[in-house]
């Protein structure tokens, strides 16, 4: 059974929250944010269970089928004894899922590697597979530098401190939270590929600061093009 968290946060609070400093009615200094959290995982794996239409009334189309009698593709667990782990380990997961999250297929691998996303993952009723598509479709335009705004669900916070200082710990309640979390916290900048329209890493990190490319590969591919235009 899954502990229900003891102590949650709006997320309207939590949304206000920057690396280092939290806007109330003046900008004060906050401690350093610290990232806590751990996932689960089905060791016999998921499967995809395609959207499909309910019971059809008698001498009703297709074309007459209401948003509600849909049933959205949902990936859902085979019934494993979930194993547990720190998805946050992994270093910019964010963009594994923003880059795999696209289709029906791809949400299914992202689950398959990392586990499912929401809290309905972990239960039988699964994620709804266009819902994750959506998300991963905001993470890139955020990664692009696009204006997203997206409320979280719920938190778990602590005031840390000892003899080395002070710190907030936060603990989301589900990988989707804490991937938004997790590229909240990257120091990183992103930029558009002029290739192939992927965001990708520039800067310390990543490629360097002023690259236009997210690979030597879309790079000569995208000079070859401009070659063969003139």
């Amino acid at each position: 059974m899954l502990k229900v968290p003891d102590c949650l946060v709006d997320a309207t609070l939590f949304a206000m929250i920057n690396y280092r400093s939290v806007t109330l009615s003046v900008t004060e200094t906050m401690p350093d944010l610290i990232l806590d959290f751990r996932w689960y995982r089905d060791p016999k794996g998921y499967r995809l269970v395609p959207a499909k239409v309910g019971k059809r009334r008698v001498g009703q189309s297709e074309l007459d089928t209401l948003v509600e009698e849909v049933h959205p593709a949902r990936i859902v667990r085979n019934g494993g004894a979930l194993q547990s782990y720190q998805p946050l380990k992994i270093p910019k997961l964010f963009m594994y899922f923003a880059d795999m999250a696209n289709s029906d297929d791809g949400v299914l691998k992202f689950v398959q590697t990392y586990g499912p996303l929401t809290h309905h993952g972990l239960r039988k009723d699964g994620d709804v597979v266009p819902a994750m598509i959506d998300e991963a479709e905001d993470m890139t335009k955020a990664l692009r530098g696009g204006s997203v705004s997206r409320m979280m669900t719920k938190v778990d916070a602590w005031v840390v401190t000892d003899q080395t200082g002070m710190r907030f710990r936060v603990s989301p309640v589900s990988l989707l939270d804490a991937m938004w979390l997790q590229l909240v916290q990257s120091k990183s900048k992103f930029r558009e590929c002029l290739q192939c329209a992927k965001p990708f890493e520039a800067g310390v990190g990543g490629r360097r600061a002023d690259a236009k490319f997210c690979s030597d590969k879309c790079r000569i591919t995208y000079n070859s093009l401009e070659r063969s235009r003139r």
